[in-house]
């Protein structure tokens, strides 16, 4: 497990390298929020499409298989992709149509790793085993975008991402390494539309599982796509280069790794229920603070509330869906998720950049708050049992709902 982690954390900072160095290069290149966003729309919306397929192979076939083939294709396109910058291309298309295809092959293998994490650990570890996933990733957005910023201006562009494609074998060596197969139960024949239905309707039956879905895919739809455009952000308003934006990166991260801790402390003492209202409050007022910030440090103070809210949301509702799902449908349970994840956030980032070059970024940060706050509510609504789906999970609600 510590090598997976291990391996995971370099994987995680060489794809935070990456958004940071590609990302800068089109907002400096084009000033454009729209087409900045379209680095971080074409690293995630892939999900929405490919996620399905691999949780449908992940429940057929051995899961480090399908994980491994997986992400060495995305490092295969990613190293075409350090080809190209070093040849001297730069259109935001071009260099997005390639990302595009190296997170699809991420995002086949993606569901795979998800469903085989949960039997590495026993079940009281689950809660802790999640964090630990959002630590890595948070560990990498910190010292991603500071060797993003070193390297970039040593090495350049073409180098850095190189660096990113040998991360993403590495991880594939680490889970190869576990000498063991994660082969699914109770595996049926069945056509690939049979399957990603029972998938789905897996997800309606367990409450618990869709409340956590659901939750995911309004906070990446209003809120997630703000991580995406903090190059176009720190440009457009505070006139900063690569060297502050991969600080407000970093900063963001050292907040999702604060924020997960604390909530990982507090929610074992007064109940994740309660812990999660105070975090979807306090996840509005950073985001409102981040739009209005006067000055770049006011912004970085707020960023960091930001990504302390968000990496708290996730790690919790991520935990309930694993901690429910059954185990001969974890992987397209898991897979549901990250496709409406990829889509949320790839709607997101369209608005959001829209929006933000008919007006301002922070107009569209305004906008974006008070609807993540409007649809919060709804939620809540709609799913009136909710804090049992968070606290108890799927066998409480459907005694519940039997009694």
């Amino acid at each position: 497990m510590l090598l997976i982690w291990g391996a995971g954390v370099i994987s995680d900072a060489g794809t935070w390298i990456q958004l940071v160095v590609v990302g800068s290069l089109v907002a400096s290149n084009t000033g454009s929020a729209l087409q900045t966003g379209l680095i971080a729309l074409a690293t995630f919306m892939p999900q929405g499409i490919a996620a399905p397929l691999g949780g449908v192979l992940a429940d057929r076939f051995d899961r480090s298989r399908v994980f491994v083939g997986g992400i060495l294709g995305q490092a295969f396109f990613t190293m075409l992709l350090a080809v190209l910058l070093g040849v001297g291309v730069r259109s935001p298309i071009a260099l997005a149509a390639l990302i595009m295809c190296a997170s699809a092959m991420g995002s086949l293998g993606a569901p795979a790793y998800a469903a085989i994490l949960p039997d590495l650990v026993p079940p009281e570890e689950l809660m802790a085993m999640s964090s630990l996933g959002i630590y890595s990733w948070n560990a990498g957005r910190i010292v991603g975008p500071l060797l993003g910023t070193v390297l970039a201006r040593t090495a350049g562009p073409s180098w850095t991402v190189a660096i990113n494609a040998a991360t993403f074998a590495g991880m594939a060596v680490a889970v190869l390494s576990l000498r063991r197969k994660f082969i699914p139960h109770d595996v049926e024949p069945a056509t690939i539309r049979v399957r990603l239905v029972e998938g789905w309707m897996t997800v309606r039956r367990v409450r618990s599982c869709a409340f956590g879905i659901a939750a995911v895919t309004v906070m990446n739809l209003f809120v997630g796509p703000f991580m995406g455009l903090i190059p176009a952000y720190i440009h457009g308003t505070f006139h900063g280069g690569v060297g502050l934006v991969g600080t407000f990166s970093s900063l963001q991260g050292i907040g999702a790794i604060l924020g997960t801790l604390i909530v990982t402390a507090l929610s074992q003492r007064f109940g994740r229920a309660r812990i999660m209202r105070v975090v979807a409050a306090g996840l509005v007022l950073s985001y409102v603070s981040y739009a209005l910030a006067p000055n770049a440090p006011w912004a970085a103070v707020s960023v960091m509330g930001l990504g302390a809210g968000v990496s708290s949301m996730f790690t919790t509702m991520m935990y309930i869906v694993q901690r429910d799902s059954p185990p001969a449908q974890r992987g397209r349970v898991m897979s549901i998720l990250q496709a409406l994840v990829g889509f949320s956030y790839g709607l997101g980032i369209l608005w959001l950049g829209i929006v933000g070059d008919a007006t301002s970024l922070r107009v569209a940060f305004l906008i974006a708050a008070s609807l993540a706050a409007v649809s919060t509510v709804l939620l809540v609504r709609r799913l009136p049992d909710w804090r049992h789906s968070i606290d108890h999970g799927a066998a409480v609600l459907q005694q519940s709902s039997v009694a």
